[in-house]
């Protein structure tokens, strides 16, 4: 026997509201164990599995919308990252400009190598003595002096005496400086070769030479050499006077165990017993020298 559609309906409410069992228990009151009930036991039985699996598979859509929701979402925000990243890129071609993480302040002002302080200023008063520090030297003593008939700013770089004893030395020595520096009228000493290229090399500079103590020789450009260069006299410029005393153009620094006067045979630095930029036509003499350089420009 088969149940009425509307019947196994209200039968199917009643037992979601009741319970299977009640309502098997409701449609056994009376006893009756016949098929006919059996036959609606299994009925409600199957359409209570139908809609367990309407349910779940509503669920699972549900499950399947919200997974396409997350996915699209996601999607979404990699493009807005795409986005971003493009309008980063478009930004740095048209302002042809990176973004990096800023440098400290630095002081892009720069020295020439060559520009030495002036370490005797015109006005600086005669016998003054003081250290200084220029590049590729260490601190050393310096003589400034003036006088009335030369005026002031001069360096004293090279003072002999007659009798002099401490000049008769090696290249090397030459090169290093030596003496005593100092404003005394009994003070020997030369301030050295490669301070004096320092000095001369970038900055203009005139030259006196003294050979007596009222004698006096000024040649407006003078620059010295380096080692390499034998510190040979770059250049001289023009002098008030053509003594013999005075460096020729070209010539180079002579010692007595580096012979460089041009002469063969002879050795003026030995045989004056004092280093110099001898030359072949120079007179071979114990004199007193006495050398200044003073800045021009």
């Amino acid at each position: 026997m088969i149940f009425p559609a509307a019947l196994i309906s209200v039968l199917f409410l009643i037992s979601a509201s009741m319970g299977s069992e009640e309502v098997i228990g409701f449609l056994s009151v009376d006893g009756e164990k016949n098929g006919e009930i059996d036959l609606l036991k299994y009925q409600i039985s199957d359409s209570k599995k139908t809609n367990e699996i309407l349910t779940l598979t509503n669920q699972f859509r549900e499950d399947i919308g919200k997974l396409g929701e997350i996915i699209k979402n996601g999607g979404m925000n990699q493009n807005n990252q795409t986005n971003s990243n493009n309008q980063t890129k478009n930004v740095v071609v048209e302002t042809g400009e990176v973004v990096t993480t800023p440098l400290p302040k630095i002081n892009n002002q720069t020295t020439s190598k060559t520009e030495i302080m002036d370490p005797c200023p015109r006005g600086t008063e005669g016998g003054d003595l003081h250290e200084i520090q220029i590049p590729g030297s260490d601190s050393f003593k310096v003589v400034c002096d003036s006088a009335v008939e030369i005026g002031s700013g001069w360096l004293k770089v090279y003072r002999k005496l007659p009798w002099s004893q401490i000049f008769n030395r090696t290249y090397e020595d030459y090169e290093r400086g030596f003496g005593d520096v100092g404003p005394l009228w009994g003070d020997e000493f030369f301030i050295g070769l490669t301070r004096l290229h320092i000095l001369t090399k970038g900055n203009p500079h005139e030259v006196l030479l003294k050979t007596y103590l009222f004698d006096k020789n000024i040649c407006d450009n003078f620059v010295v050499g380096d080692r390499s260069e034998g510190y040979k006299v770059k250049s001289i410029g023009n002098c008030t006077r053509d003594v013999w005393i005075i460096p020729k153009q070209g010539s180079k620094f002579s010692t007595f165990d580096r012979d460089e006067d041009g002469v063969p045979d002879r050795n003026f630095a030995e045989e004056c017993e004092f280093g110099w930029w001898f030359n072949p036509g120079m007179s071979i003499d114990k004199y007193f020298i006495e050398m200044y350089i003073r800045r021009t420009g």
